[in-house]
């Protein structure tokens, strides 16, 4: 046991798991469910391939499952290494229940509560060569076996800020768990600065790979005709990964302005009950996308998602974007609509997210602070039409000028791979 205080926190998060799945929480539920018989499950996949070489990748969500998509892919492709086993936990339910289509990994798996007993038979019966981390999931009895078994680890596109407890006097354990990390590539020199300061030596920028797989998913878009037809040569506004506040903005905006515009609205949450309030809250003619039809299309001015996956390919038609998050410093991803060159607008609350600053400053992202900041900034772009293009083709240049990452650490993977 590590630490009683983190020994108490894991414990005391899974106690309250427990009681929210009790309670009828569904995202709760899928997380105890997914972890029952994992001991048996693993047993058995890796008694089926207990002779080939194994890559163990973590993503905490589909945020971070997103991040590293580019590397397994690339990992996938390198003839050097056919023969390994590619596997991915998640601990979250909304990285694991949104991804098990995806078939380039062998196996998708559920992490098991990060105790000192549960992370020994992990890594015992899955005998990685190599494992992957995204970002700052660190969880400290994996890190420790793993490091008393020599197996290399990496972290990257990590975002390290002074005043994260790692960096407090009281964490000294954490930190030299830390500092014991084969890689750890950082988001940017800011954030390697930090690493330096308190002596690490294990750090370099790689960047953010995400930049890699957005401009994967542009340059492969496929096209979607209904979308192309309901957008009839109009500005298209979408609301990416929307939460109450980007919905309010916009019903309000659809009420006080006749601007000739279309509107798709994609919420992060699409339960039954929240599609029901956005039907509730637009009073301007709307369906949902799955009740869309030739006939209908052109009918109605706003469209509702309610469905997963859809997104990303939806930008290929829009002018603008507003992302949800950025009120609450949850910031959703803005780099898929800026590949596609669209003017991105969201909440100025982003501190978390440098991705949120760069593209202002790039001169393709808007920051709004309300109502009225939104409806001035948003009428004065699609008005103008010079400054909407050049912020268009900024957006673009933006993603494009920051690709790269996932060669940098997949080329730290061979190395540690030998």
């Amino acid at each position: 046991m590590l630490n009683l205080s983190y020994y108490t926190g894991v414990r005391s998060y899974r106690l309250g798991v427990s009681i929210a799945s009790l309670l009828g929480n569904k995202k709760a539920k899928q997380w105890i469910n997914g972890r029952k018989n994992w001991k048996k499950n693993l047993i058995d996949f890796r008694t089926k391939n207990k002779k080939q070489p194994l890559i163990w990748f973590h993503a905490s969500s589909l945020g971070e499952f997103e991040q590293v998509k580019p590397l397994i892919e690339k990992i996938k492709k390198d003839e050097a290494y056919k023969n390994h086993l590619l596997f991915v936990t998640f601990f979250s339910p909304s990285g694991y229940e949104y991804s098990l289509d995806y078939k380039v990994a062998d196996k998708l798996f559920y992490l098991p509560l990060d105790t000192d007993s549960n992370a020994k038979t992990f890594i015992e019966i899955l005998q990685p060569e190599l494992a992957v981390f995204v970002k700052y999931d660190f969880w400290f009895n994996y890190l420790n076996i793993l490091q008393e078994n020599l197996i290399p680890i990496i972290y990257f596109s990590c975002n390290f800020r002074e005043n994260q407890i790692y960096f407090k006097s009281y964490a000294r354990w954490q930190r030299s768990i830390l500092e014991d990390i084969d890689r750890i590539y950082t988001l940017n020199k800011k954030s390697e600065a930090v690493l330096l300061k308190h002596n690490f030596k294990n750090t370099a920028v790689c960047g953010d790979t995400r930049y890699d797989k957005v401009i994967q998913n542009a340059e492969q878009s496929i096209p979607i005709s209904i979308i192309e037809q309901f957008k009839q040569n109009k500005p298209l506004l979408i609301l990416g990964s929307s939460w109450q506040p980007e919905e309010k903005i916009i019903a309000k905006y659809l009420e006080k302005n006749n601007e000739k515009i279309k509107i798709i609205i994609a919420p992060h949450d699409i339960s039954e009950k929240h599609l029901i309030e956005i039907e509730a809250l637009v009073k301007t003619p709307m369906l949902r996308y799955s009740k869309l039809t030739e006939e209908n299309i052109n009918q109605i001015d706003v469209i509702l998602i309610d469905n997963i996956g859809l997104l990303s390919n939806t930008y290929q038609y829009a002018d603008f974007a507003f992302i949800g998050g950025g009120f609450t410093n949850d910031l959703h991803n803005i780099l898929e609509a800026a590949a596609f060159g669209n003017v991105v607008f969201y909440g100025n609350n982003f501190s978390k997210f440098p991705e949120g600053q760069g593209l202002i400053d790039f001169g393709g992202g808007i920051s709004v602070t309300n109502y009225l900041d939104f409806e001035s900034s948003f009428n004065e772009v699609l008005k103008n039409t010079s400054k909407q293009n050049k912020m268009k083709q900024k957006s673009k240049d933006f993603v494009y000028q920051h690709k790269g990452a996932t060669n940098i650490v997949y080329q730290g993977v061979k190395e540690l791979l030998g």
